[in-house]
């Protein structure tokens, strides 16, 4: 039994405390995603990968100059009675033609992504209330196959003081196909089990039919490029980022919406793998929505290594922030 504080003013501080606890489980749940993944890794390397090229924009070929053209037979005056008809050529300034750019394979360009995703992929964040209550951690586990198939699996629990108060398993999951524009994913769901039961939901993505169906009987047309609310953190690496904004439909599985997200200047940001140089992305949102912020490692083949929410008041509600990145390519 925990014996209380005497005094009023020991027990103002417990409540105030345990009060603290609580709001931050409550704002902690709509972050958990995922119970720890528990089934067997492959060996992976911890892998300091180079700065990845962001790809620019195309240069147009130049125009070749015409080749000149052979002067023209020009007829001398005519000669004498009796004498032969002489043509000759007057010259022209030759123009030399300046050498042209190698023809652009264009199937060679498009079967070549961005920035290749590894086949095997584990990150691990530990995850806070505002920036530095650390109340869980979060786990990503992305598994690419020979055939091109894809599976991306999120998870998260509760640690330290915060598991003692809320449990909150959930199970979030994309799997699809990886093309030369890269994730295409082909179904989401997310499984909930919470305090007030279990809940479940699952989204299809038609691509032939260009049909987005969920669980709960409705559909609509389904856009191209589209995403789900986690293969998205993932796609972001395949895609042009020097155009200073992105702009892609994402589904969580319930609804559709479009992200408008502009691409910020390079920084460093401070981890637990220690400082790190990252490319951060704004979500645009208007007052009083909630928005989005996320950090691509520039080391790390431009793999997410920050995420930060923020609520309709415009304050920090929390923050994944990675703390081991795995990858590797067999």
């Amino acid at each position: 039994m925990i014996a209380l504080p005497r005094t009023s003013t020991g027990r103002i501080v417990l409540a105030i405390a345990l009060s603290a606890l609580v709001h931050a489980i409550a704002l902690f749940a709509p972050l958990v995603k995922l119970p720890p993944v528990e089934a067997p890794l492959p060996p992976l390397t911890a892998k300091l990968e180079p700065l990845p090229k962001i790809a620019a924009k195309p240069v147009p070929p130049r125009e070749p100059k015409p080749k000149p053209r052979p002067a023209p037979l020009v007829p001398k005056e005519a000669p004498p009675d009796n004498q032969p008809t002489e043509n000759v050529r007057t010259e022209e300034p030759q123009i030399d033609a300046e050498p042209q750019p190698p023809a652009i394979d264009k199937a060679a360009e498009e079967v070549r992504p961005a920035h290749p995703l590894p086949k095997h992929a584990q990150l691990i964040f530990t995850a806070y209330k505002g920036t530095d209550f650390a109340i869980g951690e979060a786990r990503h586990r992305l598994e690419i196959g020979d055939d091109k198939s894809y599976t991306l699996r999120i998870g998260m629990n509760t640690t330290g003081l915060a598991s003692i108060f809320k449990t909150y398993e959930s199970d979030q999951q994309s799997s699809g196909t990886l093309t030369a524009q890269g994730l295409r994913p082909g179904k989401f769901s997310e499984a909930k089990n919470t305090s007030n039961g279990k809940e479940s939901l699952e989204a299809k993505f038609s691509w032939e039919e260009k049909v987005l169906s969920f669980s709960n009987g409705h559909s609509m047309p389904l856009p191209e490029q589209t995403q789900d609310i986690i293969s998205f953190l993932y796609q972001l690496s395949q895609l042009a980022l020097d155009n200073g904004a992105i702009s892609m439909y994402i589904s969580n599985g319930k609804k559709l919406e479009r992200y408008e997200l502009t691409v910020g200047e390079e920084e460093m940001i401070q981890t637990r793998l220690g400082r790190l140089r990252a490319l951060p992305l704004h979500k645009v949102h208007a007052q009083g929505e909630e928005g989005l912020d996320i950090w691509l490692g520039l080391e790390y083949r431009l793999l997410p290594v920050k995420i930060r929410m923020i609520d309709r008041s415009g304050q920090i509600a929390g923050e994944m922030v990675i703390s081991e990145i795995r990858v590797a390519d067999e």
